[in-house]
């Protein structure tokens, strides 16, 4: 049985209070409020677990559940989206609006994020009888995560408000946006504080999928990389790789073995986002602690013939990607195989023979899928989602060298994600930083299919206009630089007299 951080569910007493009147009130002694809960070391880890809980919270549209992670994936050339969900498909067909239900939700999920670090972050300091390391490191995570929450804030949607402190009247709720300069500032001292706290750079295995300080290195090294401030991305991703005996990171011989569900939490995962089948049986709605800790993502995904609903539908252009380099021994990529089903000599999915059950034409996901069973059961799938995986420190540290000039020192880093996928040997040695950076964007298009990447790097590559026109792939005419970010929600708009539309919205 697999040992999961279990994602636990603590909504009572996390509700912005209002002040408290001069009058004389009575307390109802059954309801936690702000000034009952804080209390205890216990009172803090609940707290913390309600932010972890936003990144799957599939209510509140977290960013590694069903919504998100199709909205990562059907804007770019390699998937498009089912038309049954307007917001996905407008998404995906470069017409979604301010109002889009789908990117509103991301938008209200990230800050409910950040609310909850914060409150974790300001009451951590009064809660007494603690070690004083445990409390350190619990602030150091709610950080993070509050980190994480505007890096992705700011990939989404650009510039946006800033919330670092506690709202204590209504008009604080109100702030205009901030520049990306200063939400990227944020964002790097949320991480740095982090990466130089007394976090563990490794936890025991029972407490796996929390974060910890290398988590932290490998995402300001992330966050200087989409700066483009190469030297200090090389300095932190350094700081990784050149210590993979201490640390213990490194790549999986076999790739399939990612995405199996027996080999989760591995060597690999640098920030590996929890599911399992804890929790209680209820898939959308109801209490927090009645909702399973499963996903619904495979179900999603799969075929009809196995009782999914199709929702995101590879291209023939990812196919040809990931099919455009053989084996050593003439077999294809084994992240093709891994990432895609489709009709190839002894093709078999979800125990069927592909062409005779899902026709000699189809294209289908098997990365995160449960294709080893009949078909997708009851919903609930408990297959990690991966944050960050060890291959992109390497073919980050990689790139952050090649944009310096280093390509000679990218060659080692690039062989080990080449010979992990057991292609031929080839002679990058006096390559130009444009062959490299040509072999590296390949590769990471290939190695990350499917896990919600590509998007970003080929906004931040400058070639996204050029893939999105060229692939003529599902609405790719609407496509123009407006919808690179996401606008900022209509509602948001109507509730803050202080908010401003993004440019070309």
């Amino acid at each position: 049985m697999k040992k999961k951080l279990i994602i636990l569910y603590f909504m009572g007493g996390l509700a912005l209070l209002s002040s408290c009147s001069d009058n004389l009130e009575l307390q109802n002694p059954s309801k936690v409020t702000t000034g009952s809960f804080w209390q205890t070391p216990e009172d803090l880890e609940s707290g913390l677990a309600t932010v972890y809980n936003v990144l799957v919270d599939n209510n509140n549209a977290g960013y590694w559940e069903i919504q998100a992670m199709q909205l990562k994936e059907n804007r770019t050339e390699n998937f498009v989206a089912r038309n049954d969900v307007p917001g996905r498909y407008a998404v995906s067909s470069y017409k979604n609006t301010p109002s889009t239900s789908e990117t509103t939700g991301m938008y209200k999920a990230m800050y409910i994020g950040i609310f909850r670090a914060n409150q974790v972050i300001n009451y951590a300091p009064q809660i007494k009888n603690i070690d004083e390391t445990k409390r350190a490191q619990i602030v150091a995570e709610a950080t993070f995560l509050r980190g994480l929450n505007y890096f992705n804030l700011v990939n989404e949607f650009g510039s946006v408000p800033i919330f670092t402190d506690l709202v204590k009247e209504s008009a604080d709720y109100f702030k205009e946006k901030s520049t990306e300069e200063e939400v990227w500032k944020q964002i790097i001292a949320d991480f740095q504080a982090a990466a130089t706290s007394p976090l563990p750079e490794i936890y025991p295995s029972a407490l796996k999928g929390r974060v910890t300080k290398n988590t932290a290195i490998a995402y300001l090294g992330k966050s200087y990389l989409y700066l483009k401030d190469w030297a200090k991305a090389e300095e932190q991703f350094s700081k990784l790789v050149n210590n993979e005996s201490a640390n213990g990171f490194g790549l999986l011989d076999d790739y399939a073995q990612l995405f199996d569900g027996k080999h989760e939490n591995s060597k690999e995962s640098v920030f590996e986002i929890q599911f399992s089948r804890q929790g209680g049986a209820t898939i959308w709605g109801g209490n927090p602690s009645e909702r399973t800790r499963a996903t619904t993502m495979a179900q999603e995904l799969a075929p009809g013939e196995v009782g999914g609903w199709f929702e995101l539908l590879p291209t023939k252009v990812l196919l040809d990607a990931m099919t455009k380099e053989k084996t050593t021994d003439n077999n294809f990529d084994p992240r093709a195989l891994a990432t895609l089903a489709w009709n190839y000599p002894g093709s078999t999915y979800y125990n069927s023979d592909f062409a005779s059950k899902f026709g000699a034409n189809a294209i289908w996901i098997r990365k995160n899928q449960n294709w080893w069973n009949n078909d997708e059961g009851d919903w609930k799938s408990e297959l990690n989602e991966y944050a960050m995986r060890y291959a992109d420190v390497l073919l980050m540290l990689a790139e952050a060298k090649t944009m310096q000039g280093k390509v000679a020192e990218a060659i080692p880093l690039v062989k080990r994600i080449r010979d992990r996928a057991k292609l031929a040997t080839i002679t990058m040695t006096g390559w130009n930083q444009t062959q490299m950076m040509d072999e590296i964007m390949h590769q990471r298009n290939v190695e990350f299919a499917r896990e919600g990447i590509h998007w970003y790097d080929l906004r931040r590559w400058g070639t996204l206009e050029k893939v999105i026109k060229e692939s003529q792939v599902g609405g790719y005419l609407n496509y123009s630089a407006k919808y690179n970010f996401f606008p900022i929600p209509e509602s948001e708009l109507n509730n803050n007299p202080k908010m401003t539309q993004n440019a070309n919205w």
